[in-house]
């Protein structure tokens, strides 16, 4: 048996390490998108301040065209509409991101699982190597008494 550690489940435990690792890309991937909605949504909400200050200031310097006041108005709903829609995407893309989370959770518990498996038999494998070891080294010293007690005896 004095020969190197091998893992039987070597390669289900890459297969496992490697799904691990496709989920962390997953998540991440989804956290980025997430970041991107948040962005947009803070672009919406700035530039909705800055049309309806645009607008108010139009409305304090005197007259206004009715058609670009309408105009500005419709303007303004769209913007809030990208807003919703954005919050939604963003409600949406969080829920999705939750059950991801899930799944690694559970690929790195399956992943974790093999690697104690594998470090529990590389430990096994260590101790009966050592057990060998020793049984080798009192046999020779077994073999040593021997001889020095029959030199003994001979003299």
């Amino acid at each position: 048996m004095a020969g190197r550690f091998r893992f039987r489940f070597e390669t289900i435990l890459r297969l496992r390490r490697q799904k691990e690792d496709l989920q962390k890309r997953v998540v991440a991937a989804r956290v980025r998108q997430i970041q991107q909605l948040q962005e947009r949504h803070a672009l919406l909400t700035t530039r909705i301040a800055q049309e309806g200050e645009a607008l108010r200031g139009q409305l304090r310097e005197g007259m206004v065209d009715v058609d670009a006041l309408r105009s500005a108005r419709h303007w303004l709903v769209r913007l809030r509409q990208g807003v919703l829609q954005t919050d939604a995407e963003i409600a949406a893309h969080r829920a999705i991101l939750a059950q991801e989370r899930v799944a690694l959770v559970e690929s790195r518990k399956e992943a974790e699982v093999m690697s104690r498996l594998r470090l529990r038999q590389e430990e096994t494998f260590i101790a009966q190597l050592e057990r060998e070891e020793q049984l080798e080294t009192d046999d020779l010293n077994t073999m040593r008494f021997a001889r020095w007690a029959q030199r003994e005896g001979d003299e």
